[in-house]
């Protein structure tokens, strides 16, 4: 009984350790989630390491102004990002409703069906249009917890200049091992899916503009970047645009036109299956619909925020993969 009871006082200690570790990461969590501006500003200050590790080590520029430079170069590149996309929505879309009003009067459809497709069509770029401008509303009226974001972020930065693991030593000594290889294999993780997404959306991009300039589209590349923007959405994606716009030239008479369109949506989903295909096999060792699947299902569950969710979730799908139940025998 005493052996017995040995193993039954080992197992309670083990069952305490566990929930004592959860319980503090379940708190790390909250606390994290409190200090919203400071925690994104340490957690992409971490993914940008590279970046200074280049200015830093390699350039021999100091730590002050490696991270000074860092985010300068950060905040232009994503204003520069929001000024190209509100300029390609207002330069393309009085041309996209002058083109819908052309084939409005080619088509033999009653005037109010036309005008409910018109609508339809329309309000995904009134919507994007005024999410652009709803974010920097937003930014002006939470301007503290900007201004706090952005001191943050520059510390942050000057610190993993010095030391990437720099904000682990705020872990307590028994936890801190676990939490940095959890967090690590995480970031490493979301850094893969996040090269993997920019990766296809370039390719994308860039097969739409060569596509549409062949086709003698006017602004290929403003016309591309809308469409490809839908790339992110599960399912159909760029078919969206491509399968209704497809339809609505082979109605009008252009059948040619219509076709190629068609086609071009079909060639550029086969070149994504395959090269998304090859990335995630380089990558996590998952196959492509298994990512595809959790990636829609997060989607759909938590909307944007899914985006970043997938990942973490990817993760355990991984880590279950790789449990001994789950080995072929």
């Amino acid at each position: 009984m005493e052996v017995g009871g040995i193993i039954i006082k080992i197992s309670d200690k083990k069952l305490q350790s566990k929930l004592k570790f959860w319980g503090f990461v379940l708190l790390l969590a909250l606390f994290s989630w409190a200090i919203l501006p400071i925690t994104l500003a340490i957690v992409f200050a971490y993914f940008l390491s590279p970046i200074l590790h280049f200015l830093h080590k390699r350039l021999k520029v100091p730590s002050f102004l490696a991270a000074l430079l860092a985010e300068i170069f950060i905040i232009a590149s994503i204003a520069a990002v929001f000024l190209f996309i509100a300029t390609v929505l207002i330069d393309t879309l009085p041309v996209l409703k002058s083109r819908l009003s052309e084939m409005s009067a080619l088509i033999h459809i009653p005037s109010g069906i036309i005008a409910q497709i018109q609508d339809q069509l329309l309000s995904l770029i009134d919507v994007m249009l005024s999410k652009i401008f709803q974010s920097i509303q937003d930014i002006m009226q939470n301007l503290v917890e900007v201004t706090i974001f952005i001191i943050a972020f520059y510390f942050a930065l000057y610190e993993t200049s010095r030391n990437r693991q720099w904000f682990f030593v705020y872990i307590p000594a028994r936890f801190r091992e676990s939490i940095q290889r959890i967090f690590e294999e995480a970031a490493l993780l979301f850094s893969y899916f996040i090269g993997v997404e920019i990766r296809l959306a370039i390719l994308t991009f860039a097969l739409l503009s060569i596509s549409f300039y062949a086709l003698g589209f006017e602004q290929p590349v403003g016309k591309a970047f809308l469409v490809s923007v839908c790339d992110f959405l599960p399912f159909l994606g760029i078919g969206l645009f491509l399968i209704p716009l497809g339809a609505v030239f082979i109605i009008i008479g252009k059948v040619a036109l219509g076709i190629q369109l068609l086609v071009i949506y079909v060639a550029i989903q086969l070149i994504r299956q395959f090269a998304e295909s090859m990335m995630w096999a380089s990558t996590m060792q998952i196959r492509s619909v298994h990512a595809f699947i959790i990636s829609a299902i997060c989607l759909l569950l938590f909307g944007v925020a899914g985006i970043i969710i997938s990942p973490f979730v990817l993760l355990i799908a991984v880590k279950f993969k790789q449990h001994p139940i789950f080995a072929s025998r």
